[in-house]
């Protein structure tokens, strides 16, 4: 018992607050022409794969960028089975004899898809990344948790529906998400469209958590700062624009809002650099309508405030668009003002 408490111990003081500029030096072009030229068409032989990916590469960090862009774009995301195992595992979730039985037949499915097809799930994503990052000696994790999307309407702390991993350099944890970065899944027609998004990759931990909170509390790196779950199932619904255009999401805190009828609300975020202001949008949902407000936009320091004044009665979905990619979703009622 106290060597795990030490091992703990241990592994909870190196969990520190990671960043991006951590890196502002680093050129990633070498590893990402690496990864974009160098071809495999099955999984067998992951420790040539690994080190042809980073042979050339003299720095820990350009290594694991060089493994971890390959995969996002070589490795397929199969939909169907992730659907699949859903619905056993949900099936199964009050039979621990079935469901370990579905568990065994799921992971010989799995990496049989992976090692000969390159067509897997997140924990296929997360496996893959893990062992080639152990072929080149550089500690990673595999991290169990909830993943936030739009298609997930149930949260259970103890049933995890996502993995992604974390990784060590110098001495300091980070954070990145091949499956969700790798592109995206149309379920209806069973396709999947390699669209790399960069901003899974050593994404800051105050963004991460909008939508991904670990079983493994350690893995937020957040520490004392690591919301309840109760305080994550509560946030708005962020999707794939917000880690392409924001450096740091300000508020709103929750998704759901109550107001009265002219009250003003404003949303605060610090966007990249080579954003404009003029491009940013609140489409407002209501039944069947649809309709793109103007909103008061200012900035101070980094921030930039969208404002708006509800002047309508009802429910609104309220969506935050950069140009015609969606970064965030709110819901608002509105109700009437006490004059009324």
């Amino acid at each position: 018992m106290q060597k795990a408490f030490f091992l703990l111990f241990v592994l909870s003081t190196t969990l520190c607050f990671s960043q991006k500029s951590d890196f502002k030096h680093t050129n990633f072009a070498k590893a990402d022409r690496i990864a974009s030229t160098i071809k495999s068409k099955r999984l067998f032989n992951l420790n040539k794969l690994t080190l042809d990916l980073t042979k050339n590469l003299y720095t820990d960090i350009e290594k694991v960028r060089a493994i971890y862009k390959w995969i996002c774009i070589n490795i397929v995301s199969d939909f169907k089975l992730y659907s699949k195992n859903e619905r056993k595992r949900k099936k199964y979730k009050k039979d621990s004899i079935k469901l370990a039985e579905w568990n065994s037949e799921l992971k010989r499915d799995l990496f049989s898809k992976l090692l000969k097809r390159k067509k897997t799930i997140c924990t296929g994503y997360a496996y893959l990344f893990k062992a080639m990052c152990d072929v080149v000696d550089i500690e990673s994790k595999m991290v169990y948790g909830i993943g936030r999307t739009v298609d997930v309407t149930e949260f259970d702390p103890n049933y995890p529906n996502h993995t992604w991993n974390a990784f060590k350099i110098n001495n300091k944890w980070y954070l990145c998400d091949a499956t969700w970065a790798a592109g995206i899944s149309y379920p209806d027609e069973n396709r999947f469209i390699f669209k790399y998004n960069d901003g899974y990759f050593l994404t800051e931990p105050e963004l991460f958590i909008k939508n991904h909170f670990p079983i493994q509390k350690e893995f937020s790196l957040l520490g004392d700062k690591m919301p309840t779950f109760q305080e994550f199932i509560e946030m708005p619904l962020l999707y794939g624009g917000a880690y392409t255009y924001l450096n740091k999401y300000i508020s709103p805190k929750k998704m759901y809002y109550s107001l009265q009828k002219g009250n003003i609300f404003n949303f605060n975020y610090v966007f990249k650099k080579e954003v404009d202001p003029k491009n940013l949008k609140l489409v407002f949902v209501s039944g069947v309508s649809e309709k793109t407000y103007n909103t008061f936009i200012s900035q101070k320091n980094d921030t930039t405030t969208l404002r708006y004044t509800f002047n309508k009665t009802g429910y609104f979905d309220v969506h935050l668009y950069y140009k015609e990619d969606i970064i965030a979703t709110y819901i608002f009622e509105i109700k009437k003002d006490n004059k009324n």
